[in-house]
C-alpha cells in the first residue's frame, strides 16, 4: 500500500471512530458526570482547533485561530458537525492528493508564533496521532463510552 493510501484509510478510521464517540455521547448523556463531559468536550475541542489549523497550513491559509485551546463551553452538537467537516476534509483530501504532494514542505506559523516547517505528510501524521492522543484522554474520562460499544481501534473500524 502507498502512503497516500495508508492516510486515506487511516483519516477513514479517523471520521469512523469519531462519528462513534459522538454519538455514544449523544445517547448515554445520563451515563457520565458534568465535571468529566466538560474536560472530554474540552480535549474534543482542542482536537478540532489543531485539526483545523492543519486544514489551513495544507491549504496555505492564514491560521483561523492564535491558540489550540477555548475557554467557551462546549457543546456536543456543535462539536460533532465541525468535527464531521474537518474529517470530511481530510478524507477527501488524502483521497486526492498525490504521493509527490506528501513529501511537499510547506513554512508556516505556529499558534505559539514559531516558525514551522514540515512536509504534508508529517503534518497528516501529527494530525493522526494528536487525535489519538487526546481521544485516550477523553476514553479515560469517560471510561463509560467502551461498556457502550465504542472501541477505538483500527482493527474494529476494518471489520466494519
Amino acid at each position: 500500500m502507498t502512503a497516500k493510501g495508508v492516510f486515506h484509510s487511516m483519516f477513514q478510521y479517523k471520521a469512523w471512530s469519531e462519528s462513534e464517540l459522538f454519538k455514544i455521547l449523544t445517547e448515554s448523556p445520563s451515563t457520565f458526570t458534568a465535571p468529566h463531559l466538560a474536560e472530554a468536550l474540552w480535549h474534543l475541542a482542542h482536537i478540532n482547533i489543531v485539526d483545523n489549523l492543519f486544514i489551513g497550513r495544507l491549504l496555505g491559509n492564514a491560521m483561523p485561530c492564535s491558540s489550540t485551546t477555548t475557554d467557551e463551553p462546549q457543546h456536543l452538537s456543535d462539536l460533532s458537525l465541525k468535527f464531521s467537516e474537518a474529517n470530511n476534509w481530510f478524507v477527501n483530501y488524502t483521497k486526492s492528493v498525490t504521493e509527490t504532494e506528501l513529501e511537499e514542505r510547506l513554512d508556516f506559523v505556529f499558534a505559539d508564533g514559531k516558525p514551522g516547517n514540515m512536509k504534508k505528510s508529517e503534518m497528516l501524521s501529527h494530525v493522526l496521532s494528536h487525535g489519538l492522543l487526546h481521544r485516550g484522554m477523553v476514553s479515560g474520562l469517560l471510561p463509560f463510552a467502551s461498556s457502550e460499544g465504542w472501541q477505538d481501534h483500527f482493527t474494529t473500524f476494518l471489520k466494519q
